[in-house]
C-alpha cells in the first residue's frame, strides 16, 4: 500500500493526510472534509477536456446552496507549468495534488488510474483507467466508488449527489 501514514494510527487517516494540496493560484489548500471526487486528467488529453467541462457543471450544481462534493485535481500534465495553466483555465475552483509532490503519482498507482503513456514509468500495474478518471472517496480515504465518470456522464442536473455517491 503506498499510504503508510493511512496505517499509521489504527484510526483511518485522510488520504490527503500528507499530501500538498494546492489552488489554481497557487496557494495552499486544506483535505477536504467531504465527499471528493479525485481527478486524473491532463490538459492535452482530447478526452479530458470535455469530462472536464461536463464535471465542472456538476460541481456547480451539485455546490450551489451547500458544498457537497470537493474536486481534487490529479495531473498527468508533462510539466507543473502546463498543469497550472489547464487549473486556471479549466478548474479554477478546484484543489489539487502539487505537481511535485510525490502522492501525486502515487494516487496514480494505488488507484491505476494514469495516462497510457506514463504507466509504465509510474510502475502502474494494474492500469484500470485511463485519463479522464474520477474515484469518489470519503473524507476519511475510503472508496464510495471507483469510478463516478458514468455519474457525470448522464448527470441532468440538481443539487443532489447522484446515489451511487452516497
Amino acid at each position: 500500500f503506498f499510504f503508510p501514514s493511512l496505517q499509521r494510527n489504527k484510526q483511518v487517516m485522510s488520504l490527503f493526510f500528507d499530501a500538498t494540496l494546492i489552488n489554481a493560484d497557487g496557494s495552499s489548500a486544506s483535505a477536504p472534509t467531504i465527499t471528493t471526487g479525485i481527478l486524473f486528467s491532463s490538459s492535452w488529453c482530447p478526452d479530458c477536456v470535455p469530462f472536464v467541462a461536463r464535471l465542472g457543471e456538476m460541481y456547480e450544481c451539485l455546490n450551489e446552496e451547500e458544498k457537497k462534493i470537493e474536486v481534487v485535481f490529479v495531473s498527468s500534465d508533462r510539466d507543473a507549468s502546463s498543469m497550472a495553466a489547464y487549473m486556471k483555465a479549466k478548474h479554477p475552483d478546484w484543489l489539487a495534488v502539487a505537481y511535485d509532490d510525490p502522492i501525486r503519482n502515487g494516487l496514480k498507482r494505488t488507484f491505476g488510474c494514469c495516462a497510457g503513456s506514463e504507466a509504465a514509468a509510474l510502475n502502474v500495474n494494474p492500469r484500470k483507467y485511463g485519463i479522464p478518471a474520477l474515484v469518489i472517496v470519503k473524507p476519511d480515504g475510503s472508496i464510495i466508488k471507483e469510478n463516478g465518470v458514468p455519474e457525470v456522464e448522464g448527470f441532468q442536473g440538481g443539487d443532489e449527489l447522484p446515489s451511487a455517491w452516497q
